[in-house]
């Protein structure tokens, strides 16, 4: 009876799942993710043992109905999190835009071509995106983003930024020119707003 994988070419049976429930393990997604690893594996295939693992975890724990019902629901749930063999179209955001995209933002930003952003610049661009900032949020978004504390941003420090902060600042930005999908306004442009 405890011979059976719970996945076909996986080597975690049955027996397992019973093994584990004896060791303390309370939920579904501590069987398929920590006890066995299958789900940091294969998702797909943690997903179809999904029905089987709750099955035994709720003979084994004397979870009714309902608690097994929820049990499931958390373990999709946990489950539905991790990336999968394809990826999600909300994975796909601005905030994981490639470096080229940055870049091209970060030059048409940099109005006088010296290769990095100044103040002056982060402030016109600001105003340009229809969002002004006053000296003092000037100076936070400056400190936020010049990491080096040399006065002038890098685009390395600005992809940093872009790929890292959940400023409001960058959001407003991303929301935007929407970064890393369609473009109301073609980056190269955004020096001709405002």
């Amino acid at each position: 009876r405890f011979g059976v994988t719970l996945a076909p070419l996986y080597p975690y049976i049955e027996a397992e799942v019973v093994f584990a429930c004896r060791e303390y393990a309370c939920t579904i997604e501590d069987i398929l993710s920590r006890r066995t690893r299958l789900a940091f594996l294969n998702k797909d295939a943690a997903v179809a043992a999904v029905p089987r693992v709750a099955d035994i975890m709720a003979e084994e724990l004397g979870w009714s109905r309902a608690v097994k019902k929820d049990q499931i629901s958390a373990a999709y749930q946990y489950l539905n999190s991790y990336g999968g063999r394809i990826p999600s179209e909300e994975s796909l955001s601005p905030r994981s835009a490639c470096f080229n995209d940055i870049k091209d933002l970060f030059d048409a930003c940099d109005s006088d071509g010296s290769g990095f952003l100044d103040k002056q610049e982060m402030k016109d661009l600001a105003a340009r995106l229809g969002r002004p900032l006053d000296a003092e949020e000037l100076e936070i978004l400056f400190k936020e983003i010049n990491t080096d504390k040399n006065g002038r941003i890098s685009v390395e420090e600005f992809s940093e930024w872009w790929n890292t902060s959940d400023s409001e600042a960058r959001k407003q930005v991303s929301e935007y020119v929407r970064l890393g999908g369609s473009k109301p306004v073609d980056i190269k442009d955004i020096n001709l707003l405002g």
